[in-house]
């Protein structure tokens, strides 16, 4: 038992330090940073015309397909046209008597033109004589005239697109009763000229500046590419129910996007001064739900805390919690403990991680 004791006794404990972590840094440069906020918008037509007949009667056909392209000039919807073909033919009938009517004024009136030389016929016979070639002549302009309209009206029974464009939803169906000038039978978009409605809430509009020439990103559906579009109107007030604040924004032509599609809107509220760009892998979520970011001190990891705007592109905008000069860790993120051994990679073997700014 003694010399178990005493070989217990002449051991010695040794405890091996562990070497630094070698973490690769960048430097934070302070930079102005533009402020951001994503939202949902619904794209419509900048130019939109509403289609609607300009004469009366029983719908009988529909010649295009809802959400497709129409050509100006194209039939879209036929009228019954029984009734106008029927007025047609009244019309060209009575054209054909006003004719007839106006031969016989013709004969006559030169009839009495010959006899009156003779004294054949009284100077009343004569006088009654032009004034019903005059009657005919009028008669004929007037029939020809009805005839005209009615040719029109049969026109109109065939509605057409007024303008290349992708037609809308019909709003009336086979059998309807058309009322001219009044009922709606479909819209016509331009998709050359979209538009993109949106919100913001008014919480967000703390500190915001918001004025035309203000940034807006329209996103394609299920991607990262961006239209840039052009603010074109700002409420000047908040919707008390909802508590948001409409804008609308031009899109640029485009055949990507159709009138009526959600898209996600990203809109510049104005900039962040002295920010700081980082990336986005580098920043932690700690779990009282503040941000933080190691940097080194004194050949230590020191853990920062900071407060984050908006993202750009793969870096987070940092506005608070970081100083000109420091060097924030960029790997070795799940190694790091607060106040850990690091040392700094050479230059040599450390990658240069730059930033880029973020204005655009």
């Amino acid at each position: 038992m003694a010399a178990l004791t005493l070989a217990g006794c002449g051991e010695k404990k040794t405890t091996a330090e562990r070497p630094p972590v070698e973490v690769a840094t960048m430097t934070a440069v302070p930079t102005t940073a533009i402020r951001w906020i994503d939202t949902f918008g619904q794209t419509e037509g900048a130019e939109e015309v509403e289609v609607r007949a300009q004469v009366s009667g029983v719908l009988r056909k529909l010649n295009f397909k809802e959400g497709e392209v129409v050509k100006a000039g194209q039939t879209l919807f036929e009228i019954e046209k029984d009734p106008y073909e029927a007025q047609l033919r009244q019309a060209k009938a009575q054209t054909q008597q006003a004719k007839t009517e106006l031969i016989k004024a013709r004969r006559d009136a030169k009839r009495a033109s010959e006899l009156i030389k003779v004294n054949a016929v009284s100077r009343q016979e004569y006088d009654d004589a032009q004034s019903a070639l005059g009657i005919a002549k009028s008669a004929l302009a007037l029939a020809q005239a009805q005839e005209e309209n009615a040719r029109i009206d049969l026109s109109h029974a065939m509605v057409p697109a007024p303008v290349d464009g992708i037609a809308g939803k019909s709003e009336v169906n086979i059998g309807s009763l058309i009322t001219a000038g009044t009922t709606l039978l479909t819209s016509i978009t331009q998709p050359q000229s979209l538009r993109v409605s949106f919100a913001i809430g008014d919480k967000a509009l703390q500190g915001a500046v918001l004025k035309k020439d203000n940034l807006v990103r329209v996103f394609l559906p299920d991607s990262t590419e961006f239209l840039p579009a052009k603010l074109d109107f700002i409420s000047q007030q908040v919707d008390a129910d909802r508590g948001t604040l409409r804008l609308r924004a031009v899109l640029p032509a485009t055949d990507k996007l159709l009138p009526g599609q959600y898209v996600q809107v990203r809109l510049m509220l104005g900039e962040y001064q002295n920010a700081y760009l980082v990336p986005q892998g580098v920043v932690r979520q700690k779990s009282d739900g503040t941000y933080a970011v190691y940097v080194i001190q004194d050949g230590t990891a020191q853990e920062r805390g900071v407060e984050l705007g908006n993202w750009e592109g793969k870096d987070w905008i940092v506005t608070k919690g970081l100083n000109p000069g420091d060097k924030v860790i960029t790997n070795q993120i799940l190694r790091l403990r607060d106040g850990i051994r690091v040392t700094e990679k050479t230059p040599s073997d450390q990658p240069q991680l730059q930033s880029e700014s973020a204005k655009p």
